[in-house]
């Protein structure tokens, strides 16, 4: 059992391409890396496959008067950086928005999820 005693989830920080955006719901994200898929034959499972992963980052930010949403649809070339509450930082190097961006105007948030092949978790000491 981890001796660690801190904040484990809540508050998160967002930056895109060095931009701060405010995180207004849940951020959710995935490391890049292998992915294992079982082979089965009409007889037997037979093993797995092993298929590089994309990563993502995918987040409900704040709609701004300053920015334009429209600029992230088909975006490409995308630094992003999430610091999460537990000190862990994602990071997503040449990342594309992928999916289709529907602001939502009663709350003022849109949804964004970005991928790519290199996504990774890191720790802040």
């Amino acid at each position: 059992m981890s001796s660690y005693r801190g904040p484990l989830a809540g508050a998160a920080s967002l930056t895109i391409n060095g931009e701060a955006w405010s995180v207004v719901g849940e951020l959710q994200w995935q490391a890049a890396g292998d992915v294992n898929e079982t082979l089965k034959g009409q007889s037997s499972v037979e093993g797995f496959q092993v298929m590089p992963g994309e990563g993502f980052i995918q987040a409900s930010l704040r709609d701004r008067r300053d920015k334009k949403v429209s600029d992230f649809q088909g975006a490409k070339g995308l630094t992003v950086i999430a610091v999460l509450a537990n000190g862990k930082i994602i990071t997503v190097v040449n990342g594309w928005q992928v999916d289709r961006i529907n602001p939502n105007t009663q709350e003022g948030t849109f949804e964004l999820k970005v991928e790519s092949d290199t996504v990774t978790e890191d720790t802040a000491s």
